[in-house]
């Protein structure tokens, strides 16, 4: 039997907004949703790149985050379609 090499696959940890702990610099990878919903998060500073902080959790599954010096009230429906990963 032979060993194939295989390059190394460099896998990114994406996950959901919503899922994102509390105080850590994140990274807006990307987002779900239609051409005007992402328009609308572009409008707000949530754009591919941006960094984003999850300031604080709400009782109904929300957040408050932190971008572009601004902070956001974020509903859970929107959080799931945000997906970062840790910042650089």
């Amino acid at each position: 039997m032979t060993s194939t090499s295989h390059p190394a696959v460099r896998v990114r940890p994406e996950f959901n907004l919503g899922e994102a702990p509390v105080r850590t610099p994140l990274t807006l990878r990307r987002s779900d949703g239609t051409p005007d919903f992402r328009r609308r998060l572009a409008t707000l500073g949530l754009r591919r790149g941006a960094e984003v902080i999850v300031v604080h959790r709400t009782v109904g599954g929300g957040r408050i985050v932190a971008v572009a010096g601004a902070r956001i009230a974020l509903d859970r429906g929107v959080l799931a379609r945000l997906f970062v990963e840790p910042a650089a």
